[in-house]
């Protein structure tokens, strides 16, 4: 025998079988159906009796009229069961539809929804940039009511000229340096004769002091009278030159040839003194020439 679970269904269930149900105009013609079937006086449910001939022909005409109903009610059964069948699946299309149109309104929706987020950050953006404009318009009309201002054409006027004499500065400027740079050169190649000058003036007076030194020894040694005698008769062995006798404690007298080159001996004390003196006087006299051809071309 067939068991029957009649536990509770799930809500999943019980929502398939609430949109499932028939409704009340969908269940009549099943109902009329079942109960002429299922009626005690069917003629479907009675079984055949030998009956006379004015009995059976009223069964056969209860049977036709039973058949025209039944007719009739198979039909408006088909017809209803084909209208259920229709709006099925006419449902199913607009369920279909429904999922289609729930897709397309979502990803509108969230568009519109990016939208607005990028719209209210391009407002406050654009609410920032106007106060700004504010801003600038409140300094805009400070500066421009202030009366000590002048027009605009003489503002552009003005900063023509600035730029105009700075063009002009620069252009003295880069002259200046290129003439300062050619001063500096020539004041280096001055100093620098100035130096040799110095070189050669101290060599000449060098030249001429030990020339007079030299005369001035050669004078004495001829000024001296000769020591060395003759060789006299007799005598075997060259004899040495008379030295005349010499107080006790003196050294001989150094006795120099007339042919040894002297060396030339220093300078004394005084002359290199003033040879030094005159060298640096010469120079700082060069350098204060040099200064004041310098200022010389300044001045110019």
């Amino acid at each position: 025998m067939t068991t029957y679970d009649y536990r509770l269904l799930d809500q999943q269930d019980e929502d398939k079988l609430h949109t499932n149900r028939l409704m009340g105009i969908e269940q009549r013609p099943f109902q009329r159906v079942a109960k002429r079937l299922l009626a005690p006086d069917s003629p479907v449910l009675k079984t055949p009796t030998q009956t006379s001939q004015a009995t059976r022909q009223e069964s056969l005409a209860t049977l036709e009229q039973f058949r025209e109903e039944m007719l009739l009610d198979f039909a408006a059964l088909e017809s209803t069961m084909v209208r259920i069948q229709l709006l099925r699946t006419s449902n199913e299309q607009e369920r279909k539809r429904y999922a289609e149109e729930k897709l397309r309104i979502t990803g509108a929706a969230d568009a519109i929804r990016a939208n607005t987020t990028e719209l209210r950050t391009q407002l406050d953006g654009a609410r920032t940039t106007m106060q700004l404009r504010k801003t600038y318009d409140e300094l805009a009309e400070r500066i421009t009511s202030n009366r000590m201002l002048r027009p605009r054409e003489d503002q552009a006027a003005q900063l023509e000229k600035l730029n105009t004499e700075i063009a002009e500065l620069e252009q003295e400027s880069q002259e200046y340096a290129r003439t300062w740079a050619e001063r500096r050169e020539a004041f280096g190649r001055i100093v620098e004769d100035g130096r040799r000058m110095l070189e050669l003036i101290r060599d000449e007076k060098e030249e001429a002091e030990r020339k007079e030194g030299m005369e001035r020894r050669d004078d004495d040694e001829s000024a001296r009278p000769s020591l060395v005698g003759t060789p006299r008769d007799g005598d075997a062995a060259t004899p040495l030159p008379d030295v005349p006798m010499l107080a006790p404690g003196r050294p001989l007298p150094l006795v120099v040839s007339a042919r040894a080159s002297p060396a030339p001996e220093k300078l004394d004390t005084p002359d290199v003194e003033m040879g030094e003196y005159t060298g640096a006087e010469s120079q700082g006299s060069v350098l204060e020439e040099g200064e004041e051809e310098e200022g010389e071309q300044m001045d110019e």
